[in-house]
């Protein structure tokens, strides 16, 4: 097998992060929060973490003369770098998250290994050379060093040699490097480095530096010709061409060679301005600069739009009402859909490279009973499955015409078939019949596949695409970004864990595969949380075995992206609160996404939460606990930039994880869901029960209530979302989230108004459903109450309360909505749930 010697820490990464430590009072928590380290990644290297610590931080009472002094840093001489990787090795020089990458117009090679620098910080050097070698077969990776250590002779160079044949492994190669550097440290948690600010932190151990050099040599091969990423570009965020430019960096160190940006109607179509109005899309000049900019980091962009249906948003505009069989499916046989088509194909290819496209057609729901069925259907009937393989004909033969490969999604050729639109119609559905004969034999199938968690499904219907188009299909995987906050990397785990074994087998012919990144529900999703799940899954491009290795792993992720493995992870439990092994089954699975429906669930009624107490889950506590770890990470993060001017060389190389400052968004989701948990259940309980002090504590005016902290932190989050959207996407796609967020801010402003009105009632001296008697009406007689009451109740005015609230005044004398009792609606706390669903009780 070829592989790195050393891979025995084969751990599965599903079960590497403990639970959350106890919050048994506010002080433990903190320290629990701020020293957090998992266990088993302390075993990994280091028995005992304050040895380890030591050793990096080079206290003098302990340091071996024999250790290395000063940190490592990265030389490469352009004149050794071949001309195809040179322009991608300038740039990954130029943006390594630590600045450890230097380029020389020297001959480095001749450059002695340690250099005494005269502040007394020596650095050391390792030299790379990249030899494209025709030699090795394609997909390999091989790289050794000049010897078995780089401080036993330090006068002299140490050399490390990159030897591929595709430049993806070139750069792949280089993140190895880097993430080597960073192995020993996956045992020890960044903030304790950066916690003793000692002046004599520059050394490293003998202990750590055999580390690296167990782990520097390696020989491995690509399992697969393509290994790719789709990143859906269609569902309100249109990422900015420099966050697409700061994500292949990190795909291509981490060996990726293809990227797909999903757009439906989010490219430019000359002529046509209705096309993906209003919704930021990228023109010519943009794709042609993310296509420039892929193709010298050793990826091939590939042009991933919709020809049949997912195209609601274009076909909304009476411009295309003519174009319509529903609302989000194109007309079939009509022909001026296929002069649009061609349109839509010239303008996604244009500034490509590829002659690869990506047609979709996938989820064409409700195809060919539309206006088709008015059009055609009456006269010419043809079976659904029927007008599918025809337009895909017709498409196919324009892609033909214009030398282009195309490739669709393959879930209407079994759904059609089975007369099953659901996910059992793609997945478990009987191999399809005679029915779909005539698909095109260039035509290439995607099988797309998230939700199992067993080998064997994505086995079984691996054969099934085989014997429908008699070719192997490429193999689609998913992160699981949609519909949520953060990405569900446990969940992501298992279900791509299982899905590249099915392809790795040798039996199973696939080539391609690609993990996609989807953003149903309006894009909520940090999509940074994703890059362990990037990292993972091209682990497993090349891993052989059943798992991937994950030291190797931690350290990649650290290396490549400057974070910490187990903390993106940790963050994971927004939706997770209750967290156990992946059922391993060939049922269909799904991630729930607690803290998306907690987050828009209607507060006055609160109808969603309980399921979750019936379940016995407490969230206020598992929020609270959540939060109080993240925050301890961000106080070490922090830490370590405040301190950094004064830090020694080497803990400015190994104790600064930027990406880290990440985990504000979900600190923040968590904060705010602890207030928000049982907040309307806590608030039932005081009202039915007349208890006013603890419904003044919940809901009263004061800024320490919990209604109060609740709408706060609230604040605190749309304000960091709104920042975080504006620096990763268009501004086009915003507004829906803002309006969802200020929909939110609004029923709680309402919500706190009413409760304080009702207390400010009762701390008068009123009862509940009876409203207070003024002085005057103390005066009058039963007659003259009687008679005024009438005359108000049908005019509703009081002159008194002035023109600033339009003449009328409200009294609240009772809170209908916390009297009201709820009942439970689902019966698992493990759910999906859409913002539709959550945002309001009513049907429409």
């Amino acid at each position: 097998m070829e592989s790195s010697p050393v891979n025995n820490h084969q751990e599965d990464v599903l079960n590497t992060v403990p639970p959350l430590p106890s919050l048994q009072d506010n002080q433990s928590a903190t320290i629990a929060a701020a020293h957090y380290a998992p266990p088993r990644r302390v075993s990994v290297v280091a028995a005992n973490e304050k040895e380890s610590l030591q050793r990096f931080r080079g206290n003098n009472n302990s340091q071996s003369n024999d250790s290395p002094a000063g940190p490592i840093h990265i030389r490469i001489a352009r004149s050794s770098i071949p001309a195809r990787i040179q322009n991608g090795i300038e740039e990954l020089t130029k943006h390594a998250p630590r600045k450890n990458i230097f380029l020389t117009n020297e001959e480095s090679e001749v450059a002695p290994a340690l250099d005494r620098r005269q502040d007394g910080n020596p650095v050391w050097w390792w030299n790379i050379r990249f030899i494209e070698d025709a030699t090795l077969s394609s997909g390999s990776l091989h790289i050794q060093a000049s010897s078995n250590s780089f401080s036993d002779e330090p006068n002299k160079p140490f050399n490390v040699t990159i030897r591929y044949v595709r430049p993806c492994e070139a750069f792949r190669g280089l993140g190895h490097v880097l993430a080597v550097l960073r192995s020993p440290l996956v045992s020890t948690t960044s903030d304790s480095i950066a916690e003793e600010q000692e002046d004599d932190i520059h050394s490293i151990s003998k202990r750590d530096e055999q580390i690296m050099m167990d782990r520097l040599p390696i020989k491995e091969s690509a399992n697969f010709e393509t290994l790719g990423t789709m990143i859906d570009c269609s569902r309100n965020g249109v990422l900015l061409v420099k966050t697409v430019k700061f994500l292949l960096k990190k795909l291509s160190l981490m060996g990726y060679n293809m990227l797909q940006l999903y757009t439906e109607d989010t490219y430019k179509i000359e002529g046509e301005p209705f096309f993906g109005y209003l919704r930021g899309g990228y023109s010519e000049k943009a794709l042609k600069e993310i296509d420039d900019y892929a193709f010298d980091l050793g990826i091939e962009v590939i042009p991933c739009i919709q020809t049949l249906g997912h195209l609601g948003q274009m076909l909304q505009w009476p411009r295309f009402l003519h174009l319509r069989d529903t609302s989000e499916v194109l007309l079939a046989d009509a022909q001026e859909t296929y002069i649009m088509i061609r349109k839509m194909i010239q303008a996604a290819t244009k500034p490509f490279r590829t002659k690869k496209i990506h047609l979709g057609m996938d989820e064409t729901h409700g195809l060919g009973h539309g206006r088709y069925h008015s059009i055609f259907g009456q006269y010419n009937y043809k079976d659904p499955t029927r007008i599918f393989i025809d337009h895909l004909s017709r498409v196919n033969a324009i892609c033909v015409e214009m030398g282009l490969q195309p490739c669709i999604w393959s879930d209407m050729l079994f759904c059609l078939n089975a007369k099953n639109n659901s996910l059992l119609g793609y997945y478990d559905s009987q191999q399809p019949t005679a029915s779909v004969e005539g698909i095109p034999s260039n035509i290439e199938l995607v099988y797309w596949d998230y939700y199992h968690t067993s080998q064997q499904s994505y086995t079984s219907r691996i054969q099934s695409h085989r014997l429908l188009s008699r070719k192997n299909p490429w193999m689609a995987g998913g992160s699981w970004t949609w519909s949520r906050f953060w990405t569900a990397l446990p969940f992501t785990f298992a279900t791509n864990k299982a899905s590249m074994n099915a392809c790795k087998q040798r039996n199973s012919g696939v080539k391609h595969v690609f993990l996609t990144i989807w953003g149903d529900e309006g894009n909520e999703v940090d999509i940074l949380s994703s890059l362990p799940a990037w990292s993972y899954y091209a682990e497993h491009g090349y891993e052989k075995g059943q798992e991937v290795d994950l030291i190797r792993l931690r350290a990649s992720f650290d290396g490549i992206c400057a974070g910490v493995f187990d903390d993106f992870v940790m963050a994971s439990r927004l939706d997770d609160p209750s967290p156990e092994k992946q059922t391993v089954d060939d049922g269909i699975h799904f991630a729930p996404n607690t803290s998306k429906w907690l987050m828009w669930e209607e507060p006055a009624y609160g109808f969603v939460s309980p399921s979750m107490q019936a379940s016995g889950l407490d969230l206020e506590h598992h929020y609270t606990s959540l939060a109080t770890y993240l925050d301890g990470r961000l106080r070490a993060t922090v830490q370590q930039k405040s301190t950094r001017a004064n830090a020694s060389s080497l803990q400015s190389s190994i104790g600064d994880y930027p990406l880290n400052a990440r985990l504000r968004f979900a600190y923040l989701i968590a904060k705010t869901l602890s207030y928000k948990s049982g907040l309307r259940y806590r608030m039932h309980l005081a009202y039915i029960n007349m208890n006013w002090s603890e419904l003044y504590q919940l809901a009263g005016p004061e800024p320490d209530s919990r209604l109060s902290k609740l709408r706060e932190h609230l604040r605190q989050l749309i304000s960091y979302h709104r920042q975080m959207w504006m620096a990763t996407y268009e501004p086009f796609g915003w507004e829906v989230l803002e309006l969802r967020y200020g929909g939110q801010a609004s029923r709680l402003e309402t919500f706190h108004l009413r409760i304080s009105k009702f207390l400010n009632h009762i701390q008068k001296g009123g009862q509940v459903g009876m409203p207070l008697k003024s002085n005057a009406e103390d005066e009058m007689s039963e007659d003259e109450c009687g008679e005024r009451d009438e005359e108000e109740e049908e005019i509703m005015l009081n002159v008194a309360a002035g023109t600033e609230v339009g003449g009328y005044e409200e009294e609240v004398t009772s809170v209908a909505e916390l009297a009201q009792p709820l009942q439970v609606v689902y019966s698992s706390a493990d759910q999906l749930l859409d913002y539709h669903r959550v945002s309001r009780q009513t049907y429409c």
